[in-house]
């Protein structure tokens, strides 16, 4: 078993990328395909041919689907063995895409560019902190034209569901470690570092409130038009006041609102 000494995983955006760069890993993520609730939710909200970005596209999953249905898709991940098998399992599969090795917080494409943005699988949970998932928005605001939706989704630390134990241990980790001054590598609340040593997929995780997000979204110029669960979008049912509370990933759809030329911080 391959194991990435401690020294040389560097940052948490190092260990993340690493995690996700493990052959075993990527060929787990080499199945392509939207879930039924992305689908529903794509579907909606870009009925026609649209510019799409893929954030976080890894082997291309969710690339390839929308190039299928006619959108003019870039897949972008941090992980280049990723963009790699992504480009492999397109020449199977040979519908026009384009794939870009790029990090989130610093997208390498024009302003206003794009009509929508997709960050599936919870992905921005990845990265590290609230900054980092701040400077993440505002450069998918950036790329965006007016009116433009970014879709994505995460889990919550309210949620009911089989976790919440473990959520709940690790508050008061980080509360008992802040309150004593005990040395953890845990910053914020809501963050998960995994032993660097190990042969993991995910090294960092960080969960936190919907209600963060949505006052994320409603500060750097968005406007959320639509939020619910995976599995309420599944069974069709509407949004209700539970969905902090439902188990299930959480749907967000947030649209670009101003001019389109700024960088969505609105300070």
């Amino acid at each position: 078993m391959f194991v990435i000494p401690y020294c040389a995983m560097g940052s948490l955006k190092t260990r993340v990328k690493a995690g996700y760069s493990r052959a075993w890993v990527v060929r787990r993520y080499s199945k392509i395909g939207l879930w039924p609730s992305e689908q529903r939710v794509c579907d909606a909200f870009w009925p026609s041919a649209k510019k799409i970005l893929d954030i976080g596209c890894g082997a291309g999953r969710t690339t390839i689907p929308l190039a299928r249905e006619g959108h003019t898709v870039t897949g972008s991940d941090i992980s280049l063995p990723m963009v790699r098998q992504a480009r492999s399992l397109n020449r199977f599969d040979p519908v026009e895409a384009t794939w870009s090795v790029s990090d989130a917080t610093d997208l390498p494409f024009a302003s206003s560019v794009f009509d929508g943005a997709l960050f599936s699988y919870n992905g921005i949970e990845l990265v590290p902190g609230l900054e980092g998932k701040t400077r993440v928005l505002q450069e998918v605001w950036r790329v965006l034209r007016p009116g433009g939706h970014l879709i994505f989704t995460t889990h919550a630390l309210e949620a009911f569901n089989r976790f919440a134990s473990f959520r709940l241990r690790q508050l008061i980790r980080f509360g008992y470690a802040r309150i004593f001054g005990r040395p953890i590598e845990e910053m914020e609340v809501g963050e998960v570092v995994y032993d660097p040593e190990q042969n993991l997929e995910v090294y960092y995780m960080q969960i936190v409130s919907p209600r963060t997000y949505r006052r994320l979204l409603r500060k750097l110029g968005f406007e959320l038009d639509y939020y619910n669960s995976r599995q309420r979008i599944d069974a069709d049912r509407n949004p209700t006041w539970f969905v902090d509370f439902d188990p299930d990933f959480k749907f967000y759809v947030a649209r670009k609102v101003g001019s389109g030329e700024g960088d969505g911080r609105n300070e």
